[in-house]
Order: structure tokens, then sequence, then C-alpha cells
């Protein structure tokens, strides 16, 4: 009989906040293509059918809950999201349902995936995507941060087997939560990247896009992310003199929405480069694909960054690409072969970009490499290949 493989997460594709949502929208269903698998999620504001084929062998179930806000008490509203998933999973089991492996994505996950593990003696793979103390930067400031950390080496403790997203997310898993190195298996992160190789084609007829977002002749440079500190999106608008000073009509645009949008608001206005950086919020799929098909230079100038999905894409769609020289970002971008990697700072990422701005030829050369990368390496077809070989070595143990 086909095992039957349990994932948990706590994002999918009616509910999306970052990299971790992209990840599992882009891995579960190329595992049930080849498995047997239980997608479980929680479904709020009633949004999603409750059941819901996802491919071949896959099916999606989800649990009404209530979703967790930012604020002192957030481990506890997690707490309480895990034990509406656990309240679901287990009324399958009772059912009769049987998981050979449960596979739980983030400490958000964590507590019901630890307390399924323990009734059932189910083998467990956990994949951490990024840890509180690199969030941080290795300081636990408040008690909300030291309970999630606590959250998260429990679950790592708990895991048989954790996959990190990158040899530097290896060694952060390993340094502050004190996991054994054999206990862990990189896989990277894929991306969707068949509808994005040919955007830049696919656009280059359609000139009015580029004028809704900058004049002709205007360089324009693009970000999409959250914006929060560990992203940087400060760094780029403090970079914008630098680069306007060579290019006085430069446009920059900030796509994305967080904590730092006030903060980002008011160093504009100090700068006076209201007209030449936009905030354009929160935008979609279409859009962000607009952008990366006539922006001139993507720039992901992350402080902390254990892989760098958004990156990934934007070398899909063959947007000449510039990320901080951190963490997974340096091993996605190979500097100055696929793109360039800059200092974390304001002046080094207005170097890099002036260095993009004025050789577009070598830019474009590095952007077709990136593509080539992307396709050999990152499809999700792959990652999901690599995937189920870690669940067949864990259960051949």
């Amino acid at each position: 009989m086909q095992p039957r493989y349990l994932i948990i997460s706590p994002e999918y594709n009616l509910h999306r906040v970052g990299g971790l949502g992209t990840h599992v929208q882009g891995l579960a269903p190329r595992l049930s293509r080849q498995s047997l698998i239980d997608l479980v999620v929680p479904r709020y504001n009633g949004l999603g059918d409750m059941c819901e084929p996802l491919e071949a062998y896959g099916t999606v179930f989800r649990a009404d809950a209530t979703q967790p806000q930012p604020g002192d008490d957030f481990d506890i509203q997690v707490w309480k999201m895990n034990d509406q998933l656990n309240a679901l999973i287990t009324r399958h089991i009772h059912s009769g349902r049987r998981f050979a492996l449960l596979h739980a994505h983030d400490w958000l996950s964590g507590y019901v995936a630890n307390d399924l593990h323990q009734r059932y003696r189910t083998p467990m793979v956990a994949t951490i995507h990024a840890t509180e103390m690199g969030r941080r930067r290795g300081y636990l400031h408040d008690p909300l941060s030291q309970r999630i950390h606590l959250a998260e080496q429990y679950m790592a403790r708990e895991a048989d087997v954790i996959i990190a997203c990158s040899a530097f997310m290896r060694h952060e898993i390993i340094e502050s939560l004190h996991v054994p190195d054999e206990k862990i298996r990189v896989i990277p992160n894929g991306v969707e990247y068949k509808h994005l190789i040919n955007l830049r084609i696919k656009y280059a007829d359609f000139p009015h896009i580029r004028r809704r977002w900058a004049p002709p002749d205007a360089p324009l440079i693009f970000f999409v992310g959250r914006l929060e500190w560990e992203k940087g999106p400060d760094l780029l608008v403090e970079a914008m003199p630098q680069v306007v000073h060579s290019f006085p009509n430069a446009k920059l645009i900030l796509a994305g929405k967080g904590g730092y949008t006030d903060h980002l608001i008011k160093m504009i206005q100090a700068l006076n480069m209201e007209e030449s950086i936009q905030l354009a919020g929160f935008i979609s799929d279409e859009t962000r694909n607009e952008l990366y098909a006539v922006a001139d230079v993507a720039v992901f100038p992350s402080r902390y960054e254990p892989f760098g999905i958004v990156a990934l894409e934007a070398m899909a769609a063959g947007v000449p690409v510039i990320v901080g020289d951190v963490g997974g970002l340096s091993e996605v971008v190979e500097h100055d072969v696929t793109g360039l990697s800059a200092p974390i700072s304001a002046d080094g990422i207005a170097k890099a970009i002036l260095q993009s701005l004025r050789n577009p030829e070598t830019a474009a050369e590095r952007a077709r490499r990136a593509q080539e990368v992307v396709k050999k390496q990152y499809s999700w077809e792959n990652i999901a290949t690599q995937t189920l070989a870690v669940y067949a070595e864990l259960l051949s143990k």
C-alpha cells in the first residue's frame, strides 16, 4: 500500500504572508503528483473549501481557525490555531486515516506536529524556514521572542529530520537551536518559473505598461517584499539620492506592506525623494509580473534572509538582480555571474545599482545566465523529488 504523508502548514494559497506560504504552495502539488498527500491548513474568515483535491493523489483539508494577530500574545493565538488543526487531524485518524509520516512547516505548526508525533509515534520532518534568533540578530529582547525561540527549540528537538533551505540556515539551526548536524538536510526553495521565463518578451510590445510606472527613458528599480527592517527597504530608500544624482529621472517602486511603512514614508519625505520613490503597497501577482517585465533592475537588500524566493522569481523573469551579501541570498546569486551581491549598506546598494544601470548589456548577460540556473536547479519538481527522498530515508530507518 502506498504510504500517506501528512503536511501541516500555517499558510497556503488563500493565506500567504511570506516565503513559507509560497514554498508550500509550490511544493505540495508536486509531492501529490507522486505520493498520497494530505495537506492540512487553517481556514480564516470562511475563505476556501473545507476539502478540495490537490493534483493527482492529494487532498487539501482546511480547519476553521482564528487568525493570529501581531501582539504580545501572538504565540498563544498560534497555539489556539494549532489546536483547531489538531482537532481536525485527530478526527481523521480516529476515522481510520493513517499517516506514514508528518511534515510540519515552521514553529507556527509545531504545536500540533509535536503532539501528533508524541501521541501516535508518527515519524516527523520539520522544515524550519527561519529562526527567531536570526530575525532578532542574535538577541531575544522580549518575552514573546523568547517564547518563540523555545517553541522552535522544542520542535527541532522533536523532529526526526529537519529540512533547511540553505547552508546558511543549516548553520543557523545548529547554532541557535542546538541541533546536531547529521539531523539536517538542505533542500533549497523552488520557483514557479515557467510563466516567468518569457515575461520580458511578452511585455516588450506593450510600452504603455512601463509608462504606467515610469517615463520611457527613466531607469526603473523594483523591490517587492515585506516592508520590515530585516528586508532592508530603508537601505534602498537611503541609496536613492546617489542613484538620482547620476540618473535624475530614476524611479524606485517599493511593493509590499509591513510595519516599516510609516518609517519609510518619513525617510522619503526627509530625503525629498517623493518624485523618485513610489510605495505601491500590496500588489497582485499579475502586477508583480508586469514590474518584473519592465524593470531595469530588481533589488533585495535584506539584512536577514534564509533563502530569498523573491530574488529567485526575479531571476526567473530575466531581471538583472542585486541582493544583499547575506545569508541564503549569497548562495542563490553568484556575484558578477548571475547577479550582483552588495554590502549591507546604502552606499553599497547604490554602487551596485549604478553599476547595473551603467552597464546594461553586462547586466542582461548576468540575467540570462541566472535564468538558466533557475531552470536547472530550482524547479519545484526537482525540490519535490529531493523532499520525497528525505521521507524515504527516514522511513527506511
